[in-house]
């Protein structure tokens, strides 16, 4: 990265994953960040991609919102499935 203000596209689709999965879920954030133990500020870095998600944080993440950490992690994961699964009908 070039410029200090391009973000990581990965980055970027990773934490609009988490942030799409834990709105869906009915979670706020203050909530996840409880049970990650993780800063407030810090994950909203992550959803917003300014930070990137570590391995162990994205094991944390779905673990706490009962999702496989494919649908964090995968690009392939059918993440839409769960999210739509997670709404109330």
């Amino acid at each position: 990265m070039s410029d200090s203000t391009e973000l990581d596209p990965e980055a970027v689709r990773i934490g609009a994953t988490i942030r799409a999965l834990r709105e869906a879920l009915g979670w706020r954030r203050g909530q996840l960040v409880a049970a990650v133990g993780k800063s407030y500020a810090y994950l909203c870095n992550v959803e917003a991609g300014r930070k990137r998600c570590t391995p162990q944080l994205a094991r944390q993440i779905a673990d706490a919102l009962g999702v496989p950490v494919g649908a964090i992690v995968s690009p392939a994961y059918d993440t839409e499935a769960l999210i739509e699964e997670a709404r109330p009908a």
